[in-house]
């Protein structure tokens, strides 16, 4: 599994709650960036999120609050909770277990 960019991710999501940073990920991992760079342009083996649903990855929007992960055609609200269950039970994304989750805004 690829987990990136979540090396600071407990200190950050304490220190500044309200900060904002992005994700990319599916089944394969999950990558973590800040805001100023677009999901698009973040890629892994086998995670990419492409624009009008073309890529394999979910796009996501979070703070020390809340997860917030975009509609992917290819994602039911099932798929994406299993993904998400998957991806938590690694303890560098430990620090993301406690945000409120939802899929295109609503609570998952």
């Amino acid at each position: 599994m690829i987990i990136r960019g979540a090396e600071n991710l407990q200190e950050t999501l304490t220190k500044y709650p309200l900060q904002q940073q992005k994700a990319v990920f599916n089944e394969h991992g999950m990558l973590i960036f800040p805001v100023s760079i677009q999901h698009n342009t973040v890629k892994a083996e086998g995670i990419s999120y492409e624009d009008e649903y073309r890529g394999n990855a979910l796009a996501a929007v979070f703070d020390g609050v809340k997860f917030d992960i975009r509609f992917h055609k290819a994602f039911s609200k099932e798929r994406v909770t299993l993904v998400l269950t998957t991806l938590l039970s690694q303890d560098a994304l430990a620090p993301l277990r406690v945000l409120t989750k939802t899929y295109h805004g609503k609570p998952l």
